[in-house]
């Protein structure tokens, strides 16, 4: 499997990024924000944007809400951006959020949830699901419709969403119209699949980060593991989950357990619409601004969005 030769060109001229364990986090975290925002976002029309925060778990949760052109009510999609449940903020994956907003004519509320190691699981979701339900609460106020709202997330962000679904499933509200899984791989890697060995040294995700992620994030991995909020592939039923589009990278270490959750879904008798993107690698949506890739891969999950909240 050959990696896409723009994105292949892009590393070639890159240096090579440090591994996550062998830097201090902050020094990571800040490594990850300057790349990422260095990055040219997707050039689409957007009505507004604003920083607030909501009540959280954990205290005051910082969130942004992205506005659509036109005349609302609008759908409602709830956002999760990737970086191992360690890095990532509301502006390094701005411009995932900015896609999803106008190509699915649909407010975006992007989360800003805790991050490890100083807040362990399962602080990551329950930040999610409470921004999720203030969403629901409070959707006409910020001229949402609550009867259509989705879930989406990236990466660590996709699993955050996966969960939430299953969250809103049990609770009975909000009755969610779609899930859009980006590379979420939705399990701990206690199995090594065949992408995993292949891509074990990236590009870009290496087996080493996964583990580091993972060993921040849970403080018991052997118990943790197991429970579905952090390995949503393992809860007792997928039946009645919100139809779900599951978009992986070709060359992904995580890409076959993003896609065993696509079949799990299935399998349970949920809508899916799985799609592999050729060439592409861990992250690439963050890439809408330029490469052909992501932006075929959004324009296929706001598509799927469109189709779901016009049922």
């Amino acid at each position: 499997m050959t990696v896409d030769p723009q994105i292949a060109a892009m590393l070639a001229n890159a240096p090579e990024f440090p591994t996550a364990g062998s830097i201090p986090v902050d020094v990571l975290r800040k490594a990850v924000r300057d790349s990422s925002t260095a990055i040219p976002g997707p050039n689409v029309p957007i009505a507004a944007v604003e920083d607030r925060t909501i009540p959280g778990p954990g205290g005051e949760l910082p969130i942004r809400l992205y506005t659509p052109v036109g005349t609302g009510p609008f759908p409602i999609v709830v956002y999760f951006h990737g970086g191992g449940w360690v890095v990532g903020d509301l502006d390094t994956q701005d411009m995932i959020a900015r896609g999803l907003c106008a190509g699915s004519e649909s407010i975006v509320v992007s989360v800003d949830y805790r991050l490890a190691p100083e807040n362990p699981f399962p602080a990551a979701i329950e930040d999610a699901w409470a921004a999720t339900q203030w969403a629901y609460a409070n959707a006409r106020e910020i001229g949402g419709d609550p009867e259509r709202m989705g879930v989406a997330g990236d990466s660590a962000g996709g699993s955050l969403a996966a969960v939430s679904a299953i969250f809103a499933r049990d609770a009975g509200a909000p009755a969610l119209r779609a899930q859009v899984l980006f590379y979420g791989a939705c399990n701990y890697p206690s199995v090594e699949t065949p992408s995993a060995k292949e891509y074990a040294n990236g590009p870009i995700l290496r087996r080493e980060d996964t583990m580091y992620f993972w060993s921040q994030y849970l403080t018991d991995p052997e118990r943790e593991q197991h429970d579905f909020r952090a390995s949503p592939l393992r809860a007792e039923s997928h039946a009645g989950l919100a139809p779900a589009f599951v978009g992986t990278a070709e060359c992904d270490p995580s890409r076959d357990d993003a896609e065993n959750y696509g079949q799990k879904l299935k399998d349970a008798g949920v809508e899916v619409d799985v799609q592999r993107y050729k060439g592409m690698i861990h992250g690439f949506v963050s890439w809408v601004g330029f490469l052909p890739g992501a932006q075929q891969a959004m324009a296929d999950a706001n598509t799927f969005l469109k189709r779901q909240f016009a049922k």
